[in-house]
C-alpha cells in the first residue's frame, strides 16, 4: 500500500493558489448554532468560512454590556473553542486537536482575531499589510490535496484560519466576508448579494440608523424641519 507523503508548508491566507480541501459536505451543519455570530443576527457565512467569521465576531460591543468579548476570559474562550473547532474539523475532514485555552493563549487568540478583522475590513482599511500564516501538513492523492493544521492553541487556530481563507480566496468568496460599516457595530457578515454590494450586517438596524441620520442631515441643510 502506498501512503501519501506528507510535508509541511506555510499557508498564506491571501494566496490565490487553488487547493482542494477534503470536506464532508453538511456534516454537523444542522446542529451548529454559531456561538459568536449568532449573537448579532449576522448574515452567516457558508461552512468554508465559518471559522473566520466566528473568530471575527468574538468581539464585545461596548454600548451593549450583554455582548461580552468571548476571548476576554479563559472560560468563555474555551466554551467558544469547544463549540466551533470540532464543527470546523468535521467540515474540513481534519482531526480535532481538543484545544485547551490558557491565560497565556488569550492575547494570541486576540491577535489572530485582530488580523482576521483587518483582512476583511474595507479596501482602504488597515488590512493591506496583514498576513495570516500557519503551518499545514499536506497530503496529496489522486482525488486532490488535503491540508491539516499543525500546532497547538492559537497556532493551530491561525493555521486553520489560513487554510480556510486560502481556500475561500481560490473560490473568490473571501471578499464576501466583511465588517459592518456602522462604526459602533463592525460585526462580521457574509455578503450574499449578487454584486457583493452589501455594507450593513443588518439593514433593518445598522442600515436604517445610518440612513436616518443622513436623511435628517440633508433636511437640516435644506432648512426643512425634522420629522
Amino acid at each position: 500500500m502506498v501512503v501519501p507523503a506528507r510535508a509541511h508548508e506555510e499557508v498564506d491566507a491571501r494566496s490565490k493558489v487553488c487547493m482542494i480541501l477534503a470536506m464532508s459536505g453538511d456534516a454537523g451543519q444542522a446542529r451548529f448554532d454559531y456561538p459568536a455570530s449568532g449573537r448579532f443576527g449576522s448574515a452567516l457565512a457558508p461552512p468554508p468560512l465559518v471559522l473566520s467569521q466566528e473568530l471575527a465576531n468574538t468581539i464585545g460591543i461596548g454600548h451593549l454590556p450583554e455582548i461580552v468579548d468571548l476571548l476576554d476570559e479563559v472560560d468563555t474562550a474555551q466554551d467558544w473553542i469547544d463549540a466551533v473547532v470540532p464543527h470546523w474539523c468535521a467540515s474540513f475532514g481534519a482531526n480535532d486537536p481538543h484545544l485547551v485555552v490558557t491565560a497565556a493563549e488569550l492575547p494570541l487568540l486576540c491577535a489572530a482575531r485582530d488580523a482576521v478583522r483587518s483582512l476583511i475590513s474595507e479596501p482602504e482599511g488597515p488590512g493591506g499589510d496583514v498576513v495570516i500564516a500557519g503551518t499545514a501538513a499536506v497530503a496529496v492523492t489522486r482525488a486532490g490535496a488535503h491540508l491539516e493544521p499543525v500546532g497547538s492553541g492559537a497556532s493551530w487556530l491561525t493555521a486553520a484560519i489560513a487554510i480556510e481563507a486560502a481556500s475561500a480566496h481560490a473560490q473568490d468568496s473571501f471578499r464576501r466576508l466583511k465588517l459592518c460599516h456602522q462604526p459602533i457595530c463592525r460585526v462580521a457578515f457574509y455578503d450574499r448579494s449578487k454584486n457583493n454590494s452589501r455594507v450593513w450586517h443588518d439593514t433593518a438596524t445598522c442600515g436604517n440608523q445610518v440612513n436616518s441620520r443622513a436623511h435628517r442631515a440633508r433636511r437640516r441643510q435644506q432648512g426643512a424641519p425634522e420629522a
